[in-house]
């Protein structure tokens, strides 16, 4: 999936430059917000749904809701892979999984951990993986509309 031709480009919403910056604890300057590109992913094999979104030419996340742990235990190790493939054709600094899961049992965050790690080249600092309730994720589906416009 690119992101060379976006759903919504524009500044950041409101709802996103707080669940960035507080949920995610990026620390990107303001103007990194002033360009966001997002594109709607394809149907997630278990139902879900993933949203790419990249901020300032710097940060990549995805974000996937609607999945049970099964799934993210089955298709995580592909969904690091894109990520790391799209940031750096994309030329962009990090990338950061975003997953929306109700009640995780912590024996399963500590499986999904592990699976993330396994995706991740040795030694790339660059890539973060995030696993939030669910109703962390519907605020940010307010995304800018193609004038820049919430």
């Amino acid at each position: 999936m690119s992101i060379s031709v976006p759903d919504g480009a524009g500044p950041a919403s409101a709802e996103l430059e707080r669940f960035v910056r507080g949920t995610l604890g990026c620390t990107c300057p303001d103007a990194v917000f002033e360009r966001v590109e997002t594109r709607e992913g394809p149907p997630l094999p278990g139902g879900g749904r993933m949203r790419r979104i990249a901020i300032g030419g710097r940060l990549l996340v995805d974000l996937i809701e609607g999945v049970l742990v099964e799934d993210v235990k089955r298709d995580i190790q592909a969904w690091t892979r894109s990520g790391r493939i799209e940031r750096d054709r994309a030329g962009l600094n990090r990338f950061r999984l975003v997953i929306g899961l109700d009640g995780l049992d912590p024996a399963d965050a500590g499986g999904i951990q592990d699976a993330f790690a396994a995706a991740c080249d040795a030694g790339d600092d660059r890539m973060h993986l995030h696993v939030v309730e669910s109703d962390a994720i519907p605020a940010l589906h307010l995304w800018p509309t193609q004038d820049g416009r919430d």
